[in-house]
């Protein structure tokens, strides 16, 4: 699950020593929807490393299995791409390095393709958009956070917004907060949790029990692009009719670098 930086938005401003008004749920929604489409120039040229951990947990919460991941990742007209570069703290070996090169491949070559990639795009921002409109946001203040206004706003599932698809019904079964730059309406920070089951296929395929929570935080870097910092989450699912998992997850950003390169269809080894 991967997350976009946006435009400056100027605010009227208030007669001196009058505090100006907190912009209403609608407004900061449909700001955070044009800070997602237009921040995607801003980011082409970083690369990232990742570092993925995966816990599946017994009943009593202790660790029955523990897997990590290494990823460089990066971008090609807009989509992010992932590489592996080790797992469970190795190197890959070189036949498992040679598969993952040619996977990368063969996504670098398909979104250099502009037409594939603006159709991933689209999709991404559809999925984007249909996530915030299934919320509303609300009890708007302001707050300072690492020098900069912030605006914070609760979050739960809109009663306007009727839901159909499992997406939808995923979105509609939150409640939780997010922080938004107030100059750039990037979301800052966002952490929201299920407040009643998800079920796929009427509960016979699937279930996201009630309680499954996600935290994403974007840092701002020193030419004002913002990038994710970390995702983090925790959950208690079940698929089909008999298994049953509890698991806990974390990508939490490394380093990030600035790059100038055109868009190639091949990319050097790890």
């Amino acid at each position: 699950m991967s997350i976009p930086g946006f435009l400056a938005f100027l605010l009227v401003t208030a007669p001196p020593d009058v505090p100006s008004s907190v912009p209403s749920g609608r407004e900061i929604k449909q700001r955070v929807i044009r800070s997602f489409r237009l921040s995607e120039d801003a980011r082409e040229n970083y690369s990232c490393t990742v570092r993925e951990q995966a816990d599946e947990l017994n009943a009593d919460g202790s660790v029955k299995r523990h897997r990590s991941k290494l990823k460089e990742q990066f971008y090609v007209n807009h989509i992010q791409i992932e590489r592996t570069i080790a797992r469970d703290g190795q190197e890959l070996d070189a036949g498992d390095a040679k598969k993952e090169q040619q996977r990368v491949e063969k996504e670098v070559k398909k979104y250099s393709d502009k037409q594939e990639a603006e159709k991933q795009q689209a999709h991404n921002e559809k999925q984007a958009d249909m996530f915030l409109r299934a919320l509303a946001f609300s009890n708007g203040r302001r707050q300072e956070r690492n020098g900069r206004s912030t605006l914070l706003y609760d979050l739960a599932g809109d009663p306007d917004f009727h839901p159909r698809k499992l997406e939808e019904r995923f979105a509609a079964a939150l409640t939780g907060y997010i922080f938004v730059d107030e100059e750039s309406g990037t979301p800052v920070e966002m952490r929201f949790e299920t407040v009643r089951d998800v079920k796929i296929g009427a509960g016979i395929l699937a279930n996201l029990h009630r309680g499954f929570w996600l935290q994403l935080s974007q840092q701002r870097q020193p030419d004002g692009v913002w990038i994710t910092k970390r995702v983090a989450g925790s959950g208690d699912a079940r698929a089909a009719l008999f298994m049953r998992a509890r698991f806990r997850f974390q990508e939490e950003l490394e380093k990030c670098h600035l790059f100038s390169v055109e868009t190639k269809q091949k990319i050097g080894g790890p």
